[in-house]
């Protein structure tokens, strides 16, 4: 079985420092983007590139609703309907380049200035219907949309500096979203590492191996990768 990764005190500042550092190196590799660039399809079928930018935005202000609706002691979740949250996306993928690259920037800051409130907070948040975690988890969450969805946009996260305990944290959040899902071929990953998690179905499964980050972005995006094993 998987495990939630410890989030408090140095673990907890090293997440934090990831989000900064993470969302900057997002920042400094759209910022060259002309409109076309934006336009160009992403790694999640039928997104450009622009819609997934307006997705982290808006992941951004979900997570300072939520935070401010805690501070307040008013359960707020991310978003008030997901019609609401793809009217949202769909605005901002129009808005242009340079908006984008504004919109990034301001909402990761605001964000970022609420993150440090959440230490040591076990308070239990719903960020939507059926989606679950304690406000303490709230910067690893912010840390996997940034890194996923940096792939999703062509960025080569292999190229930013993950240090071991990151890699493992990230990679311990995606096991625990997954579960023990039926519909899911039986698995059991072991990361070169030393995590390891079953995941999936119960009947015959098998073994999957390789450095965190690439077995992170099998598990989330199916991205086959040389250094994994198993597969």
């Amino acid at each position: 079985m998987s495990s939630r990764p410890a989030l408090q005190g140095a673990h907890f500042d090293v997440i934090l420092g990831a989000v900064r550092e993470h969302t900057h190196v997002l920042l400094g590799a759209t910022i060259g983007f002309s409109e076309e660039q934006w336009a160009q399809p992403s790694g999640l079928p039928g997104w450009t590139r622009s819609h997934v930018a307006a997705h982290v935005v808006e992941n951004a202000r979900g997570f300072i609703r939520v935070c401010r609706g805690m501070a307040l002691q008013r359960p707020t979740r991310m978003y008030t309907s997901p019609c609401e949250k793809m009217r949202a996306i769909e605005e901002g993928a129009l808005a242009g380049g340079l908006r984008l690259q504004i919109d990034l920037d301001t909402s990761a800051s605001e964000l970022q200035t609420l993150l440090p409130s959440l230490e040591n907070n076990t308070t239990p948040v719903e960020l939507r219907p059926g989606y679950r975690m304690t406000a303490q988890q709230i910067p690893l969450a912010r840390l996997y949309e940034v890194v996923v969805h940096s792939a999703d946009i062509g960025v080569d996260i292999h190229q930013a500096d993950f240090g071991k305990d990151i890699a493992e944290m990230l990679l311990a959040f995606e096991a625990e979203r997954i579960g023990r899902r039926p519909d899911l071929a039986g698995m059991l990953v072991l990361s070169d590492e030393g995590f390891r998690a079953r995941l999936g179905a119960d009947d015959d499964f098998n073994t999957i191996g390789g450095p965190p980050l690439d077995l992170l972005l099998w598990l989330a995006r199916g991205v086959d990768s040389p250094r994994l094993r198993g597969t």
